[in-house]
């Protein structure tokens, strides 16, 4: 195992155990244990233990429903959290499943937060995809780019990468106009980002699925262009820096 991984879990093992004891004498507290939890669990994903990273967000689940009034929103997260594991685990009929039960959750208490509701849809639609239910991934898409549109505007990161991922759903169903179309937004909005909102990694996937999207269409020349930009960005891309997160990441689809 890598050093620094390793330092960083041991940290992050010894803050969770500090937070259940605090939580084990004030329940009130065990919201910041979950968030601790977070840490540790996205340092077991890092390390490939997806096991204990699920034994852990399974913990964090047991410790909300524990609660004389368990907290909805919290309860959401978990979920969302848990799903997003078993998706990057491959285990994508659980991850859907856990999506839903937190949209679910969400809706039933009347506390949406449209922000995660969103990305909760855009990562059930790459779900779908992968599961090859190309109407509900499509649907689910949608819905998505229409709530992130509402609430931010056309020009956001988070919109470009709805766009990006309807466009490779597009070149998934053979649609190159209409992935050429979306790939060719999404550059559109990255570009015009401010340096500190700019991702080089996901810079870099738009231009090389508009590379895949010319090369189909037979503008070699752009296609070209487009790659060699893509292998200039993922020069000296930043490393894993975990973080305390209540919900899930918005994901973008790199099949292109």
């Amino acid at each position: 195992m890598d050093q620094n991984l390793e330092k960083q879990i041991i940290a992050a093992s010894r803050s969770v155990e500090e937070a259940r004891r605090v939580a084990y004498n004030d329940p009130s507290r065990v919201g910041d244990l979950v968030e601790h939890i977070s840490v540790l669990a996205d340092l077991r994903q890092k390390e490939g233990d997806f096991r204990k990273a699920e034994s852990l967000y399974r913990e964090s689940l047991f410790r909300v429903k524990d609660l004389r009034k368990p907290d909805p929103e919290l309860l959401a997260g978990i979920h969302s959290l848990l799903a997003y594991l078993y998706d990057r685990w491959g285990k994508l009929e659980l991850a859907a499943d856990f999506y839903e039960k937190a949209l679910k959750i969400s809706e039933q208490h009347g506390f949406q937060d449209a922000d995660k509701a969103a990305t909760i849809k855009n990562n059930l639609a790459m779900i779908f995809k992968a599961l090859r239910q190309q109407a509900k991934a499509a649907q689910y898409y949608q819905e998505a780019l229409e709530m992130f549109q509402k609430l931010y505007g056309e020009h956001n990161a988070k919109v470009a990468s709805v766009y990006n991922n309807l466009g490779v759903l597009h070149y998934a169903n053979l649609d190159i106009e209409g992935a050429q179309s979306m790939h060719e937004r999404a550059l559109a909005i990255r570009q015009a980002l401010s340096p500190s909102e700019i991702d080089p990694g996901d810079l870099s996937q738009t231009y090389i699925n508009l590379s895949a999207v010319y090369k189909a269409t037979g503008d070699f020349q752009r296609a070209e262009e487009c790659h060699d930009r893509a292998r200039r960005l993922r020069t000296g891309l930043n490393g894993f820096h975990p973080k305390p997160r209540r919900s899930a990441s918005l994901l973008l689809d790199r099949s292109a």
